[in-house]
C-alpha cells in the first residue's frame, strides 16, 4: 500500500510511517525484540523519573507474563500529591470451602493513584497519551492503565470524553496539574525522538487497513489502531 492510499484526511508524515509498517496494509502481530524502543528506553525510563514532582508508578513487564501481546509500551506517571490518591476496593469470588456450597463475594481494599498513561509503539517512535489510574488491592490483585479505552456513555452510546470525566473528578487545579504533567512528559518524548500523536489524529478513519486474524479489533480500523493495538 503506497502512502497515496491513505485517506487525506490523515497527514502525509503519518501516512507514510504507516505504509511503512503496513506495506500490504495488513496489521498483524510482529517481532518487538528488534524495535527500536529498546535503544531509547534506559534513556526515557531515566528522563520519565526525573520529571519534578511525579513518579513512574508502574510500566509494561517486558517478559511475557500470558497476558496477551500488544503493540505498545505503557508507563503511568502520577503526581506526589494527596490529591491525586484515592482508597478504593475490588470484589472477587471466593470458592468455597465444601463442595456444592455456594460461592462468596470478598471484598478486598486498595489504595489508587490518577495519572497520565504514557503508550509508546514499537512499531513506529510514535506515542499516545491519556489520564488514567492505577489502582493496588491488598489481596494482590491491581487495575492497570492502559492507552485502550472502550469507555463509552451508558446515555448516548459514544465515547467518554476522558479529560472531561477526570475534569469532573478532580476539579479545575488538581486537572491543570495533570495537564502541565502532560506536556511535561510530551517534551521528555520529544527529547527521544518520539512524537505524541493527537486524539483527533488517533481517532481517524484507516479504511485501506485491516487486521489480520490474530488482533483483537472491533469495528473498522482507526489510526490508533496502526500502532496501538493487541494480539491473542
Amino acid at each position: 500500500m503506497d502512502a497515496s492510499e491513505i485517506p487525506d484526511e490523515i497527514p502525509d508524515d503519518i501516512a507514510a510511517v504507516i505504509a511503512e509498517c503496513w506495506p500490504e496494509g495488513v496489521v498483524g502481530e510482529f517481532d518487538t525484540d528488534e524495535s527500536y524502543f529498546h535503544d531509547i528506553r534506559p534513556a526515557l525510563e531515566r528522563d520519565l523519573k526525573r520529571i519534578p514532582g511525579a513518579a513512574l508508578m508502574w510500566q509494561t513487564e517486558m517478559e511475557d507474563d500470558g497476558g496477551g501481546w500488544q503493540s505498545y509500551h505503557v508507563f503511568f506517571v502520577a503526581p506526589q500529591e494527596d490529591e491525586f490518591e484515592f482508597d478504593t476496593e475490588t470484589e472477587n469470588v471466593a470458592e468455597p470451602e465444601e463442595p456444592g456450597a455456594e460461592q462468596i463475594a470478598v471484598t478486598s481494599a486498595g489504595k489508587g493513584w490518577y495519572g497520565c498513561v504514557v503508550a509508546v509503539s514499537y512499531a513506529a517512535s510514535f506515542a499516545a497519551m491519556n489520564l488514567g489510574e492505577l489502582a493496588e488491592f491488598d489481596d494482590g490483585s491491581a487495575q492497570l492503565p492502559d492507552i485502550v479505552s472502550y469507555a463509552y456513555s451508558e446515555e448516548n452510546g459514544e465515547p467518554v470524553d476522558i479529560d472531561a470525566e477526570y475534569l469532573d473528578i478532580l476539579g479545575e487545579d488538581a486537572f491543570r496539574k495533570l495537564d502541565d504533567l502532560r506536556a511535561s512528559i510530551a517534551k521528555v518524548l520529544a527529547k527521544h525522538e518520539v512524537g505524541v500523536l493527537d486524539q483527533a489524529i488517533l481517532d481517524l478513519p484507516a479504511p485501506d487497513l485491516s487486521p489480520d486474524s490474530a488482533v483483537l479489533a472491533d469495528g473498522p480500523l482507526l489510526v490508533r489502531d496502526a500502532f496501538f493495538f493487541r494480539g491473542v
